[in-house]
């Protein structure tokens, strides 16, 4: 699928889902196209997950354990088997990763929500805030941003 693809077949859900949060649909669109290798990844195909939410102990839901790459501060990759959250449909997962970094105390306490719709600004408060192991997830975020706002 192409970005172009992604995006007409995927914006609808990231703008319903981030509506009145002040979190940019297009930082939400280009998460999802990241985590979910442009909607191709097992995680995505087959479990509707988008966002490569691990499952916690309080997730009620369905789980699936795989194996996915982490990395180390230095940028040193790892492997992991993990459990991540199923969801039912795709804009279930767009709504429950909005509803995460809602309910998630270091998400409000980092700011990811005072800067509406600047997605440059939320992807960089993302990766500090320790949303991803990958040292350059804002660069990759802000860079799949950037060519949807072109789209």
């Amino acid at each position: 699928m192409t970005k172009e693809q992604f995006f007409d077949k995927y914006y609808n859900f990231a703008a319903s889902a981030t509506k009145n949060t002040g979190l940019s649909p297009i930082l939400i669109l280009a998460q999802a196209y990241v985590e979910s290798g442009a909607g191709k990844s097992q995680l995505a195909a087959k479990y509707n997950n988008f966002f490569g939410v691990k499952a916690t102990t309080s997730w009620q839901g369905k789980t699936v354990t795989m194996r996915t790459r982490e990395q180390t501060k230095e940028g040193k990759d790892y492997f992991i088997n993990a459990k991540f959250r199923v969801y039912s449909s795709p804009f279930e997962s767009f709504v429950e990763q909005i509803n995460f970094l809602k309910r998630n105390q270091k998400y409000k306490k980092s700011g990811l929500f005072s800067y509406p719709d600047n997605f440059a600004k939320q992807a960089d408060t993302l990766q500090r805030a320790g949303y991803a192991t990958a040292t350059n997830y804002a660069k990759v975020l802000t860079d799949v941003c950037n060519n949807f706002v072109s789209i």
